[in-house]
């Protein structure tokens, strides 16, 4: 019996994860630099395009601070170009540029409000978003979608490391309701 609990306690402990080392910087679990919000931010500013907006999207300058640009991780949209997943945010910007700089216009809002599940180390998040894509050609696409973060605590801020984002396709007026709303008042 004791060999079974000095082998238990040290694999018990190895499996709940590296206790939080004292130079590790925490990161917060509520307000504007929490999960939640950030993700919020991230669609309703980072992937924002207003009509007439010239300014070409560079994804490290638009959503960089999202992310830890080399660093591995999943990365998925089942809207992006082949259904491809890139395996770092740099690939993953990369897929985004061109489609992103052919819209004349990508406005979202809020369907269902950021949600979360915040650790010391890990966190995740869910929101539901609509966007009106206006191509150059004046056509419009509408979606509704169901986004999910996965983030970990770097150096005091979050930073996504998985990312999956699932859409629909919907008639515009089925969205019209809700672009620009950040939340459910």
């Amino acid at each position: 019996m004791k060999l079974l609990i000095k082998v238990l306690v040290p694999t018990a402990t190895l499996l709940a994860g590296p206790t939080q080392a004292s130079d590790q910087k925490s990161c917060p679990k509520e307000g504007v630099n929490s999960p939640a919000e950030l993700h919020r931010a991230w669609i309703m500013e980072g992937w924002e395009k207003k009509p007439g907006d010239k300014k070409r999207f560079a994804f490290d300058k638009q959503l960089g601070r999202f992310y830890d640009l080399d660093a591995s991780g999943v990365f998925y949209d089942d809207f992006a170009p082949d259904f491809e997943t890139a395996y770092t945010p740099a690939r993953y910007g990369q897929i985004w540029e061109g489609p992103f700089n052919m819209m004349r216009s990508a406005l979202h809002g809020l369907h269902d409000e950021p949600q979360a599940i915040v650790g010391d180390r890990v966190a995740s998040s869910t929101l539901g978003f609509v966007g009106r894509l206006e191509a150059r050609n004046g056509e419009i696409t509408a979606i509704k979608s169901r986004s999910q973060l996965g983030w970990e605590c770097s150096d005091g801020r979050w930073v996504i490391r998985h990312e999956h984002n699932s859409s629909q396709i919907l008639p515009e007026d089925e969205i019209k309701a809700y672009i620009g709303r950040q939340d459910k008042s």
